[in-house]
C-alpha cells in the first residue's frame, strides 16, 4: 500500500472517530443550528403544524413539543440536494393551493379533521415521474425519524444509553484467586 494513502485513510479514520460523540448521540431542539433563513416564517408554522398532525401530543409531548419541525429543516437544508430541497420548499405552495382549493382555507387554519384528511388525501397521491419526493410522504418519514431520535425518546421510552453501555457478565465474581499478586 501507498504510505501516503496509508496516512490519509488514517488521518480520515481519526477524525470520523474523533466526531463520534457528535452524531451517535440524540438531540435536543437546543441542540440543532439556528435557522438561517432556509424556511419562511409561514413555512415555519405550516411545518410545526404538519409534525403536530403526524405525531400529535397525548401523555407523552408530541413531534411539535421536541421541535421536530427545525430537525426537519435542518436535515433538508444540509443532507439533501438542490433538486429536493427545490421540490420541498414548493411542496408548501402544493399543500396551500389544495388546502384552499378544497376547504376554502390555508392549512393553519383548518380544524384536526380536515388536517388529517388532507394529509392522507395528498399522502396517497402518485409521485409524478418528474418529480423526486412526494411533500406529504417525505415530512412524514423525516418527522418519524426525528421523532424516534429526539433524546426525550431515546432516553425516556428507547432506554438509550451511550457506548460502551452496561456489562451484564454471565456469572457473578465473589473472589479472584490472584489476590496476592
Amino acid at each position: 500500500m501507498n504510505r501516503r494513502n496509508l496516512i490519509k485513510t488514517l488521518g480520515i479514520s481519526a477524525v470520523g472517530l474523533a466526531t463520534v460523540p457528535f452524531w451517535i448521540d440524540s438531540w435536543t431542539a437546543e441542540d440543532l443550528p439556528e435557522d438561517d433563513g432556509f424556511l419562511t416564517g409561514n413555512q415555519q408554522l405550516q411545518l410545526a403544524e404538519l409534525v403536530n398532525i403526524i405525531i400529535p401530543k397525548t401523555d407523552t409531548p408530541g413531534a411539535k413539543e421536541l421541535g421536530v419541525e427545525k430537525f426537519i429543516s435542518v436535515m433538508v437544508r444540509d443532507c439533501y440536494n438542490e433538486e429536493v430541497k427545490a421540490e420541498f420548499l414548493s411542496g408548501f405552495g402544493e399543500l396551500n393551493a389544495f388546502s384552499e382549493d378544497f376547504y376554502g382555507n390555508s392549512l393553519i387554519k383548518l380544524t384536526e379533521a380536515e388536517r388529517n384528511d388532507m394529509l392522507c388525501t395528498l399522502e396517497s397521491y402518485e409521485t409524478p415521474p418528474e418529480k423526486k419526493i412526494n411533500f406529504v410522504a417525505f415530512v412524514k418519514g423525516l418527522t418519524i425519524a426525528g421523532f424516534m431520535s429526539s433524546q426525550y425518546v431515546m432516553e425516556n421510552h428507547l432506554n438509550y444509553e451511550l457506548v460502551p453501555a452496561r456489562f451484564h457478565g454471565s456469572f457473578p465474581v465473589t473472589q479472584s484467586i490472584y489476590t496476592n499478586v
